[in-house]
């Protein structure tokens, strides 16, 4: 990141000037600008954080804050106060917005690794990319669709655990039993196969653990492992070793969870 990070100035424009930009922002959430309304006091409104590039004013934090000052007008335009970056690219940008802390609100995990995807973060992206190559994908958006990974912090901690083969393992696993449906890609199902990956990697037979889980609904699982307190990840691999087990009479694996 440049010297243009430490070019700013604090300045009043008219909200009709100001654009949130959808390549990290995360999406608008209208309860929380009624909240933020409902409790407003002019005391706590902090700036809003506006990058001036291409003629153009980008707002990359704030953009709740500018919501609600706007509802309080009746819908209308009004004058804000902002910090105005200039000279920052929509990368910078975006490493600027993933590090938001402070007072504010703690930016959610996955508005922070879309920001970091749009700034080039090579991890990130190298994610991403694995990922696509397992037949899923991650776009860091939180609507639950056919083969789209919404869980973005377990995907991660398992990208920085695992080689890359082993991620793409674990995840083709997860596609080819379940076919991309939504409920097999939560936080519980990635922890559960995750967990009994790294166990038994070398003692277990994809294709009879592909063959075994696709009899089974990821929400039973889910479901099953959320039974018992305590445990973490390793509630659901039970389950997914309880799956595995069914039924066989010969290579059976033993539990040692």
């Amino acid at each position: 990141m440049n010297n243009n990070i430490n070019k700013f100035d604090y300045r009043q424009l008219n909200s009709k000037q100001l654009t949130v930009s959808e390549n990290y922002q995360r999406a608008l959430d209208k309860n929380r600008v009624r909240k933020i309304v409902a409790n407003f006091d002019p005391r706590l409104v902090n700036p809003i954080k506006v990058s001036h590039r291409e003629g153009q004013y980008f707002v990359f934090d704030g953009q709740h804050t500018l919501a609600a000052l706007k509802l309080k007008n009746g819908n209308a335009d009004l004058m804000v106060d902002c910090k105005v970056y200039e000279g920052l690219t929509d990368a910078e940008e975006a490493v600027l917005f993933s590090e938001q802390n402070g007072l504010s609100r703690q930016v959610e995990s996955i508005a922070k690794f879309k920001a970091l995807y749009t700034a080039g973060d090579i991890h990130i992206t190298e994610m991403v990319n694995l990922t696509n190559k397992s037949g899923l994908y991650v776009d860091f958006s939180k609507s639950k669709t056919a083969n789209r990974i919404t869980a973005a912090s377990k995907l991660y901690r398992i990208f920085k655990a695992v080689s890359p083969s082993d991620f793409v393992e674990i995840l083709s696993i997860i596609k080819e039993a379940w076919c991309g449906i939504p409920e097999s890609l939560n936080t519980e199902i990635l922890s559960g196969v995750y967990a009994f990956y790294i166990e038994y990697k070398g003692n277990f037979d994809k294709e009879m653990l592909v063959k075994q889980l696709a009899k089974v609904s990821p929400v039973v699982i889910t479901r099953e492992g959320k039974a018992f307190s305590g445990g973490g990840d390793v509630r659901f691999a039970r389950q997914i070793l309880e799956a595995y087990n069914k039924n066989l009479s010969r290579r059976r694996l033993k539990d040692k969870f």
